[in-house]
């Protein structure tokens, strides 16, 4: 059976799943945007991820919060 995170890790382990995704995503587009498909890509998208992650990770933990308060009150 796999062992689960304990309920209270919920928020970092949303974030740090959202940040990963959102991550790869977007330095991926932009990468591919910059350098093309070509023997650049990988390294150029992986120093890309590294930079933006731990920005997008904190943003995340800090935003989903407030987020999720505007969202109860316009959401019935």
């Amino acid at each position: 059976m796999i062992k689960k995170f304990p309920r209270k890790f919920r928020q970092v382990v949303f974030a740090a799943i959202m940040s990963i995704f959102t991550v790869m995503i977007v330095s991926a587009t932009i990468t591919f945007m910059h350098v093309g498909i070509s023997h650049q890509f990988m390294g150029a998208w992986i120093k890309a991820f590294c930079a933006a992650w731990p920005i997008v990770f904190t943003a995340i933990l800090i935003i989903a919060p407030v987020v999720n308060k505007v969202v109860d009150k316009i959401v019935d």
